[in-house]
């Protein structure tokens, strides 16, 4: 028997080069394919976070502590180049299919200097390092692979308490991602979907920490800081449907997910 659950689903669109840390691997930085939910649930301004962290640690389970059984916020998936085209140009492809655009999303690398964010910059030599550096071994360049702009992703809101429609009016249209505050714009819709049960395959990520049930199988997951993601996974009991435009397949998430809901 079906259940009806209504769904939010954020089509995020990358207006800046995105910068975040997924890994580190000798000089590059390098930025995964997904948004973290850690990020979008203070993106869309459902918690605050302080302002100044000593010691850069995160608090996301006492600053989610009020809301993370009210709404879950699943990390954004990365979309085709077509749905870019169908969902933001308003374009639709010749036999639904669009030739990939040299300049459409996707990533590109960077090289970066470290040297100071000052006017003048006095070059030392090697033998004349100030105290505080020498000894040590301070890195001088860099490369960042980050999402460039014009990425569609998608993400959903699962509301457990409360209503759809008004959980999709209090999310910005504009805000903020990434190291580097880079800009992305959000649209939303709210869509029927439904509570179902049985065995299932998911298809849309979620934290590692969000769902305690064990896969029976066809398991994928992928190391991503500060939350590990699974990608896909088979598992047995109550499910959320979420269809999708076209004749692409139904969205398929456990149903009951909550936010780092093994960490507490």
């Amino acid at each position: 028997m079906s259940e009806s659950f209504p769904t939010v689903e954020c089509s995020i669109e990358t207006l800046d080069r995105t910068l975040y840390a997924s890994r580190e691997i000798g000089d590059l930085v390098d930025t995964g394919d997904y948004i973290l939910s850690t990020a979008l649930y203070y993106a869309f301004g459902f918690v605050s976070g302080k302002y100044i962290n000593f010691g850069n640690k995160p608090n996301y389970i006492e600053e989610t502590s009020e809301i993370y059984e009210k709404l879950y916020i699943t990390p954004a998936k990365p979309e085709s180049v077509n749905e870019y085209v169908r969902k933001i140009l308003g374009v639709q492809a010749p036999n639904g299919k669009a030739k990939p655009l040299p300049y459409l999303g996707g990533h590109s690398v960077s090289h970066w200097n470290a040297r100071p964010h000052q006017y003048a910059v006095k070059n030392y030599k090697a033998a004349d390092l100030p105290k505080d550096q020498k000894g040590k071994n301070l890195p001088k360049f860099g490369r960042e692979r980050v999402l460039d702009q014009q990425n569609l992703l998608t993400a959903y809101i699962l509301p457990y308490e409360g209503d759809a429609d008004s959980i999709a009016s209090r999310i910005p249209r504009y805000f903020r991602l990434g190291k580097k505050r880079s800009k992305a714009r959000v649209r939303t819709r709210v869509i029927e979907g439904m509570i179902e049960e049985g065995e299932f395959l998911t298809n849309h990520p979620f934290g590692i920490y969000d769902y305690e049930d064990v896969p029976l199988g066809d398991l994928i997951s992928i190391k991503m800081r500060p939350v590990p993601l699974i990608v896909q996974g088979r598992y047995k009991g109550k499910f959320l449907r979420i269809p999708r435009a076209g004749k692409r397949e139904d969205t398929v998430l456990p149903y009951k997910l909550e936010f780092l809901k093994a960490k507490r």
